[in-house]
């Protein structure tokens, strides 16, 4: 049954920019304990990058242009067309944040980039729609913020045992990113900064979450606004 469960799981498997793939041990945080495992309890340091560390000292930094197109890919163990990322009973949202590196850890101040959560006209979370895309999610590195050393965290949450607290899955990874050609300054207003742990209560309704009734409707994605804003039409 253990055997089972774990495969059900993912992990953040490869990046790219364009046509450039970067596989998981390169610029990719090691995470510790089983790596396909989720997060059990998002109040510790866990909840960062599915390990205990900052910055991880023997993985280095992707150079990216502030402003370009950044691709991150979950799988299970490979990146074949065959393996289909998830199971697809771990539904639920993705979201992407940054962070600048400190030396201290705790002092890293994290804001969300991307989201996507439940879409009611297709009955497909962003989950689905990675699935269908063999686990890609395509992302753009903002312009308006400033250069430096930065962690990119990718994060999936399964809502399938989100009816009760501490059910729901989370699957964070992070990648070790070096960022150049930004505007070196934040837009007005300012992303809204959160901390890891800090940023989640059990008690969001985007993580305690009637799945099996609600069956995605009304659902609140947990976290932050995204930065930058989307531009009204």
């Amino acid at each position: 049954m253990a055997g089972h469960l774990v495969s059900a799981h993912t992990q953040l498997y490869n990046v790219a920019i364009g046509t450039t793939s970067y596989k998981r041990g390169e610029y990719i945080q090691p995470v510790v304990g089983p790596y396909l495992n989720p997060v059990a309890n998002f109040t510790t340091n866990e909840i960062r990058c599915r390990n205990t560390d900052g910055a991880s000292p023997q993985t280095p930094y992707l150079s990216v242009k502030a402003g370009s197109e950044f691709s991150v890919v979950w799988h299970r163990s490979s990146d074949s067309p065959s393996d289909n990322m998830v199971a697809p009973s771990h539904r639920g949202p993705c979201m992407i944040y940054m962070g600048k590196v400190e030396k201290n850890p705790d002092d890293i101040k994290w804001f969300k980039i991307y989201e996507l959560g439940f879409n009611k006209d297709t009955n497909k979370w962003c989950s689905d729609v990675a699935r269908d895309n063999h686990g890609r999610v395509d992302v753009v590195i903002p312009k308006d913020i400033e250069d430096g050393k930065y962690l990119l965290r990718t994060e999936l949450l399964a809502l399938h045992r989100a009816n009760h607290v501490w059910g729901a899955q989370f699957y964070p990874n992070c990648v070790q990113l070096d960022v150049s050609g930004s505007s070196n300054k934040f837009l007005d207003p300012p992303p809204e900064f959160v901390e890891f742990p800090g940023a989640y209560r059990s008690d969001d309704p985007g993580i305690l979450y009637k799945y099996w009734q609600d069956k995605g409707m009304n659902y609140v994605i947990p976290g932050p606004k995204v930065y930058p804003p989307t531009k009204p039409n």
